[in-house]
């Protein structure tokens, strides 16, 4: 399968990551890519801001940049999306004004909220937990704000040994996935940071997982994930397709951007 697109990716504007949109469009022409989609960490008021996320101070600069880049896109014949990628909290109004702005918001539920306190998806240690992260993201795309479900599997990575259990608990997210038609992402990233991390095992894509959305054959799409122009189409992006294909899993290559406007 030709990959020829990528709709997660991120530029220095959020604080740990490199390059900026055009530079992204120039990489991804010099790889004859079909589409390209930028999806910076979304500015959110309930969230730290670490070097994690787009300030509120940058968001005009943002748009302008993305503006910027969609026309040398369209004039080199490269399909160019607009977007973020962000959480989800029902009590955050801000997703339909983000939607006014750009093409698209992927889910990307790095804290969930347990007991009216933030906790962040990389330090989740229990089924309790697990069961909230897979509530939270059931919740967010009903909502039809998101096209795409990013590494919906990170919930694990600070669980060494998971169990069947909690491996099986998010078998209901990817059953509503399949239905509502939104793609589960296969993350490229996960193994980057295994490599450069030194991890003893890939933290994300994990298997077990994915053997779920193979046996509901829910759809997947492989993302790079970029945090730097030379991840659109590197190494990681190879290994995260012998994973899908390995498991024969069911791979789209395009994104709907009609959700939010049919339910308008």
């Amino acid at each position: 399968m030709k990959h020829d697109f990528n709709f997660h990716s991120h530029t220095y504007l959020c604080g740990h990551a490199g390059g900026n949109p055009i530079e992204y469009v120039k990489e991804a022409i010099k790889h004859n890519f079909s589409k390209l989609g930028i999806s910076e960490h979304a500015p959110m008021p309930n969230l730290p801001n670490n070097n994690s996320r787009l300030k509120d101070s940058d968001y005009k600069t943002y748009l302008d940049l993305l503006n910027t880049a969609k026309i040398y896109a369209n004039n080199n014949n490269l399909i160019f999306y607009k977007g973020l990628e962000i959480e989800y909290f029902k009590d955050i109004n801000l997703y339909t004004k983000y939607l006014d702005d750009l093409d698209y918001l992927i889910l990307g539920q790095h804290y969930i909220l347990k007991n009216n306190k933030l906790k962040s998806t990389y330090a989740l240690d229990s089924l309790e937990d697990i069961i909230i992260y897979r509530d939270t993201i059931m919740e967010a795309i009903k909502t039809g704000y998101f096209n795409l479900i990013c590494h919906p599997d990170l919930c694990f990575y600070n669980i060494l040994e998971p169990t069947s259990e909690m491996f099986e608990s998010l078998r209901p997210l990817v059953k509503l996935a399949k239905e509502l038609d939104i793609p589960l992402e296969v993350n490229a990233n996960g193994f980057r940071r295994n490599k450069y991390e030194n991890h003893p095992i890939i933290k994300y894509p994990r298997l077990e997982f994915f053997k779920i959305v193979k046996e509901e054959n829910a759809k997947v799409i492989i993302s790079s994930d970029a945090h730097s122009v030379s991840d659109l189409n590197d190494w990681a992006i190879t290994k995260a397709y012998e994973f899908a294909n390995e498991l024969n899993l069911n791979i789209v290559t395009s994104l709907k951007f009609n959700y939010y406007e049919n339910d308008r």
